[in-house]
């Protein structure tokens, strides 16, 4: 049986909810999945590197919303970099299902109905993993 952790932040936990909801409606049952909570997006990299022994594939669920300074633009960068980096040198699969948004209505439309990513993540393990 395949083991998947999927690693989410704590920021906007509506919105992870709706994401969550979306894995777990289109992850296939032979997959076992765990969670693991962190407190935001940057903090999904370091959790996925600890977890690279015990788990080949990942799913990464977060928001990173636009704000009024470069905030935004830094970590959404320096996360992708890390998810991608961790990737190559751990040998593992990443499924980002990190939100990069520029205002909160635009994460919600992307946590719900036909539009989930995290539905989206879970169909790309489903295609890869059986």
């Amino acid at each position: 049986m395949n083991k998947v952790a999927i690693v989410h932040s704590g920021y906007y936990p509506e919105i992870i909810e709706n994401l969550l909801k979306g894995i777990d409606k289109d992850m296939d049952k032979a997959f076992d999945l765990s969670l693991f909570e962190v407190p935001g997006s940057w903090d999904i990299v370091y959790k996925i590197n600890t977890l690279s022994k015990e788990y080949n594939i990942f799913i990464a669920v977060g928001v990173i919303c636009k704000g009024e300074t470069d905030h935004y633009e830094y970590i959404s960068s320096a996360v992708a970099n890390g998810l991608i980096n961790l990737s190559v040198s751990n040998s593992v699969y990443i499924a980002n299902c990190i939100l990069n948004v520029h205002n909160l209505e635009q994460a919600i439309n992307r946590s719900q109905g036909s539009n989930n990513k995290g539905s989206e993540a879970a169909k790309a393990i489903n295609l890869l993993f059986t």
